[in-house]
C-alpha cells in the first residue's frame, strides 16, 4: 500500500509544526524584548541613585557645581549600559533623556536633595508600556523610563 497511514502523519506533523512555530518564536521575541527593557529600567534606577547620591553629598557641602555633577554621574551610568545622546528638555526618541535635579538648602546638611531622569527606551513589544511605564502613549514604539531617588543632604 503506496501512502498508507504513514503518510498521512507526517503531514499532520508539518501541519502542527506550521501552527506552533509561529506561536513559539512570538513568545521567545517577546521574552527578549521584556528583559531588555527591563535591564534598561535597572540601568535608569541606577543611574537616578548615584546622581541622587552625588547631588546630596555635593549640596550638602555647598558645592556650587552639585547639579552639574551629579548630572555627570547620571550620564556616566546611562552610557555604561544604554544608548544615550545629550540631555534634552522633552526627550522624544531613543536615546533622548532629562535630567532634573532639586536640593532644599545648599550648604545646610538635612534637606532633601531629589533627581529625576527620564529616559527613552525602543519598545519592541508594546504591551511593556503598559507594564514598564504606566500612563505613557499607546502603541508608542518608545518607551519612557522614569527613575526618582531623594537622599537626606550629608
Amino acid at each position: 500500500m503506496v501512502g498508507g497511514a504513514g503518510g498521512g502523519e507526517r503531514g499532520a506533523a508539518v501541519v502542527e509544526t506550521v501552527l506552533v512555530l509561529p506561536l513559539l518564536i512570538a513568545v521567545l521575541l517577546a521574552t527578549l524584548a521584556f528583559g531588555l527593557a527591563a535591564i534598561a529600567k535597572a540601568v535608569v534606577t541606577d543611574a537616578a541613585r548615584d546622581a541622587g547620591r552625588v547631588a546630596a553629598i555635593e549640596c550638602g557641602q555647598g558645592d556650587a557645581q552639585w547639579a552639574a555633577d551629579a548630572e555627570a554621574a547620571a550620564a556616566a551610568d546611562l552610557g555604561h549600559g544604554l544608548f544615550v545622546g545629550a540631555p534634552t528638555a522633552t526627550p522624544a526618541r531613543y536615546g533622548d533623556w532629562s535630567f532634573q535635579a532639586s536640593c532644599a538648602t545648599p550648604g545646610e546638611p538635612g534637606g532633601p536633595a531629589a533627581v529625576l531622569i527620564t529616559y527613552e527606551e525602543v519598545d519592541l513589544f508594546p504591551p511593556l508600556g503598559a507594564l514598564l511605564a504606566p500612563g505613557g502613549p499607546a502603541g508608542s514604539r518608545v518607551l519612557q523610563l522614569q527613575a526618582a531617588a531623594e537622599f537626606p543632604e550629608e
